[in-house]
């Protein structure tokens, strides 16, 4: 279905008209939907390239070369097509060797093996291209721009050279002659890709963003832009990965229900048919009867989550700027491993970033959704004011065991300088079981207020001297977290 002919000069005529100077074929009707997916979520970070070029690198990253993937069209049919000036020939040429040298990347033949998810790659076409945009000093770049439509009905027989001569190419010529001259920095950014932390993203596809929200927010995906490019995110998600495949092979607590849903779990006097014990079959009809009306027959019981006994896990994570460095990477790599095994024991848990405030509250539902690029990415620059901090969560935490009669597990990840009046936190742990971890003190006298938790945890400097006693002794926490959830 062609375009409209009252929609020949619009935005998406424009966009499609571009797609004549792509040189990577697909053959897939999916794919230009899929591009203009990307292209939605590059705008929404303030980046607006032509549909050509968001198609052929993010193909790039999706799909393998090779059969059933794509492969570069041919020079004559593209020329063919446009017919464009003898300057553009040599730019489009240059463009065809800048994509297929992207290609040749080992980051790149990484990333199309690892089915991202859309935002994902809008997230990483940014990153790769966003530096060369900014220093495109077109004047009219991004004007009209707007939302492009999703429909495959839309991209189907349309032939992009005839929108081609709608509209005034100079402008894409003027963006393959920069392309060109910033080919090194596109490379580079290609290969400064981070693939641990894409990787760490990719253990959570079905997870929401910080707030609970589906990924694709705008806060979202500055939240992944951001975790993408902090160094200090990349060794966050290189020590998850460490953490990860442990704390995975955790499931579900459970009790136990009569109707069919789950796994078997016991044996009760009560139940439905299909869950009656077969060897109660084998008694004489009278006797069968008999146990009937007295109620005696076996039945399998069924597993269930136990609603009744879940209860709060409240983790508030230090973020003043003694948590930088090793700390940082130890904390946020610890506090995303405890949020996956508590919620994976069925548990609702809440996250909480603090340093002269409390900030938003992250609620992690019991699905296991993990707000993972809000943890890798928050930064905070506010100081410290732990007297304030304190009074405040102790408000909060009395408003959730007297009001709300809930069970509260509070988590507090700080370092040995968190200086809080003993008194305070004695007064919280009348309404919570309170679990500290304390990192990396910086000499033998840990905090006042330690003796006054139920439990703590001490990392001791040369925690850090080994990757692999880092690894152990943040599993041993997690571990112990957990076992002494049972028990609060």
């Amino acid at each position: 279905m062609p375009i409209p002919a009252d929609r020949r000069r619009s935005h998406l005529a424009r966009e499609v008209g571009t797609m004549a100077l792509s040189c990577v074929r697909v053959d897939n009707p999916m794919a230009m939907v899929r591009a203009s997916a990307w292209s939605n979520a590059i705008a929404r970070l303030g980046i607006h390239l032509p549909l050509f070029v968001v198609h052929d690198l993010g193909v790039l990253l999706t799909v393998p070369r090779g059969a059933g993937g794509w492969t570069i069209r041919q020079r004559d049919d593209q020329l063919a097509q446009i017919q464009p000036p003898p300057t553009a020939k040599t730019l489009l040429d240059e463009y065809r060797r800048l994509v297929t040298n992207v290609s040749t990347s080992e980051v790149v033949e990484k990333l199309a093996g690892m089915r991202l998810r859309d935002e994902m790659v809008a997230v990483l076409l940014t990153r790769i291209l966003a530096d060369a945009y900014n220093r495109w000093r077109e004047r009219g770049k991004g004007a009209g721009a707007e939302a492009l439509p999703l429909d495959l009905g839309l991209y189907l027989d349309i032939d992009p050279a005839s929108h081609f001569r709608d509209f005034d190419p100079r402008p894409l010529w003027g963006l393959l002659a920069h392309l060109r001259d910033h080919a090194l920095h596109i490379y580079t950014s290609v290969e400064l890709v981070d693939l641990d932390t894409v990787r760490l993203m990719g253990m959570f596809k079905e997870d929401g963003g910080a707030g609970s929200e589906a990924l694709g927010g705008a806060i979202d995906l500055v939240d992944l832009f951001t975790a993408l490019g902090s160094p200090e995110a990349h060794d966050v998600a290189s020590f998850s990965l460490d953490l990860l495949p442990s704390v995975l092979e955790t499931r579900r607590a459970s009790g136990v229900q009569t109707y069919a849903v789950d796994g078997y779990a016991s044996i009760e006097r009560r139940g439905n048919v299909d869950s009656l014990v077969l060897s109660e079959l084998a008694y004489d009809r009278e006797i069968f009867e008999q146990k009937v009306v007295d109620q005696e027959l076996l039945y399998y019981g069924r597993e269930r989550e136990r609603e009744d006994e879940r209860r709060l896990q409240y983790i508030l994570v230090d973020s003043s700027a003694s948590m930088r460095g090793q700390r940082q990477v130890f904390a946020r790599g610890l506090v995303l491993a405890l949020l996956k095994k508590l919620s994976l024991q069925g548990d609702e848990v809440w996250l909480r970033f603090f340093d002269s405030r409390l900030h938003e509250t992250i609620k992690v539902t019991r699905s296991g959704q993990v707000p993972v690029p809000y943890l890798l990415s928050f930064r905070s620059e506010r100081g410290r004011n732990y007297g304030k901090v304190f009074r405040q969560l102790a408000l909060e935490i009395q408003r959730q065991h007297r009001e709300l009669r809930r069970r509260v597990v509070l988590y507090i990840v700080t370092h040995g300088q968190c200086h809080v009046p003993p008194e305070m936190i004695a007064g919280l742990a009348q309404h919570a079981f309170l679990y500290g971890i304390i990192i990396s003190p910086s000499s033998d006298v840990l905090p006042e207020f330690v003796p006054m938790l139920h439990r703590s945890q001490v990392v001791l400097p040369d925690t850090f001297g080994s990757r692999a006693g880092r690894q152990r002794r943040a599993l041993d926490i997690v571990t112990d977290a957990s076992e002494r959830r049972r028990a609060s």
